[in-house]
């Protein structure tokens, strides 16, 4: 007998991520997951081949920050289950599962940037949590004690840089580069100072913000996550998707209070 489950989609800029969890309470993403996967955006209709074999969902959750074009395709992917729910589409509330929304239009805030803050505040409760989400964009994102969402920056992703200044320049060659501390090529000076401005930025922004939070954690998560991390020089917590995190924390409290969605 097939169990019930939650299909969880966050459609970023580039990448759709994906994941099956069991419907349980008291428990996180992480232990909830059946499985998971993710795929470039215009992927998404081959998703199709893998997720039939599934019975249909019983909730589905989506944050998606690419547009009305890729709604559309996820829509028509989602058809291969005739009886499956609406989707529900997250759209940052004044206040959900703990988080207060302090940007001045709360529908405005990225709906991955709000779901990544509540995935943050699951993990780590009643403490001060700068969210670093790191993909086409990096986002920074400053989370009180308290649970409100008090700001934050948005800023190129690595890649972002790196095709920039192919493009925006004559003489600077797309090619691949490695961070190095001395660079004497310039395929590794573009890697090396793209490198820098992203750590550098996240630094200045965390010594920022921990003047009025002393206890802040660092906490970053994202598909470029990886290639930031090895040249911070703060103290830093990794999560693999905080998305998705927070995506399970909305699923769970939809199942509770379903008059929310």
């Amino acid at each position: 007998m097939n169990k019930p489950y939650t299909l969880l989609v966050d459609i970023g800029n580039t990448f759709v991520k994906w994941g099956r969890y069991r419907m349980q309470s008291g428990t996180g993403a992480h232990e909830s997951c059946i499985e998971s996967g993710h795929a470039l955006l215009e992927e998404i209709p081959a998703l199709a081949a893998q997720l039939r074999k599934n019975p249909a969902p019983t909730q589905i959750v989506i944050s998606n920050v690419a547009g009305t074009r890729v709604r559309a395709t996820m829509l028509r992917l989602l058809e291969i289950w005739p009886d499956a729910p609406p989707a529900h589409w997250v759209i940052p509330k004044d206040m959900q599962c703990g988080v207060r929304n302090g940007y001045r239009n709360p529908a405005q805030l990225g709906s991955d940037r709000w779901a990544a803050m509540i995935g943050a505040r699951s993990l780590h409760p009643a403490r001060a949590v700068l969210v670093v989400c790191c993909g086409t964009a990096t986002t920074v994102d400053l989370l009180t004690a308290q649970g409100r969402f008090a700001g934050g920056c948005i800023m190129p992703g690595v890649g972002t840089m790196l095709r920039s200044l192919h493009e925006k320049t004559a003489a600077l060659p797309d090619a691949d580069g490695v961070y190095t501390e001395y660079p004497i090529q310039t395929v590794d000076a573009i890697v090396s100072g793209c490198q820098h401005a992203q750590a550098g930025a996240v630094e200045r922004i965390y010594d920022l913000y921990r003047r009025d939070h002393s206890d802040l954690l660092c906490l970053v998560s994202g598909g470029a996550a990886k290639a930031l991390t090895p040249h911070l020089a703060i103290v830093f917590r990794y999560h693999d998707n905080l998305v998705l995190e927070g995506l399970y924390c909305i699923s769970q409290a939809l199942i509770r209070e379903p008059c929310e969605g």
